[in-house]
């Protein structure tokens, strides 16, 4: 089903960003992709092949964090090259699996996380303590997988809309809470992109019965504020003046969504 030409290698889908896809077998007949994402940031020497900072978008499931290694490994190729933070989007099982490897790895490495995600990662924090708006994540929440990966608050950092950090040059910190309490994006100015993890996705919504994606808002079972995500996905069309390409974390499409779908799907009477 998923014929990507990133499956388990990062691909530099725009200049400067690369992407990489494992699929997540979370069930039997059920196998969904997990995208995380790397982006060139500054050059460290001088040269046409010097080394750069780089920083990694999300870090994918505990089962695939010897696959994510690896295809880290074949882009960071340069002795010098350091994979300097970690930007997580939302702290669930299937973003944040590598973390804990890749911090040993990386010891100068720090995460960023949204200020309300610091509890679910770095305190064991559940997501079924979350309040919601909805029945289905009200039901549901108690049969979600629930992430285990706690990172130091030490290696942290903790950032909110309008936040300038050292990268910000680069990459655009963008609060679009309503999946979880702290869901953030991230916009690559450079190539008018942005990482929305789960706020949209683009696969089949029903595998066992179809294999032809489509594209939808966060998966409802494990969404605790479904108004909230909602108008996470309108602040995101909002930003069509700097935005071309939407890359979801869950997505079939092998180059994205340009923001005019992501905009039929949401208004599709406007």
């Amino acid at each position: 089903m998923y014929n990507l030409p990133d499956l388990d290698n990062f691909i530099e889908v725009r200049p400067g960003l690369w992407r990489c896809t494992i699929i997540w077998p979370v069930a039997v007949g059920v196998q969904v992709p997990v995208a995380t994402f790397l982006v060139r940031g500054d050059p460290v020497e001088e040269g046409p092949n010097a080394a750069h900072d780089w920083l990694l978008i999300d870090a994918g499931a505990p089962m695939q964090v010897q696959t994510l290694l690896r295809a880290i490994d074949k882009v960071l190729s340069h002795e010098k090259d350091q994979l300097r933070y970690i930007c997580i989007t939302h702290a669930h099982i299937d973003h944040t699996g590598a973390t804990p490897a890749l911090l040993e790895k990386y010891p100068e490495a720090k995460v960023v996380i949204h200020e309300d995600e610091k509890p679910f990662i770095c305190d064991g924090k559940s997501f079924r303590s979350c309040m919601s708006d909805t029945w289905t994540f009200t039901l549901l929440k108690h049969f979600s997988h629930e992430a285990d990966v706690k990172i130091p608050q030490d290696r942290t950092i903790t950032l909110r809309d309008g936040d300038q950090w050292e990268f910000d040059h680069v990459l655009k910190f963008v609060e679009t809470h309503g999946h979880t309490p702290g869901s953030a994006s991230y916009l690559h100015t450079p190539t008018r992109s942005i990482m929305v993890g789960d706020a949209v996705m683009n696969i089949a919504t029903m595998p066992l019965l179809s294999t032809v994606p489509c594209i939808s808002g966060p998966m409802a079972m494990s969404t605790c504020h479904w108004g909230d995500a909602m108008k996470s996905i309108d602040k995101i069309l909002s930003l069509k003046d700097q935005v071309d390409t939407v890359f979801p974390a869950h997505d079939y499409n092998k180059d994205g969504l340009h923001i005019d779908h992501v905009h039929q799907f949401h208004n599709p009477c406007k």
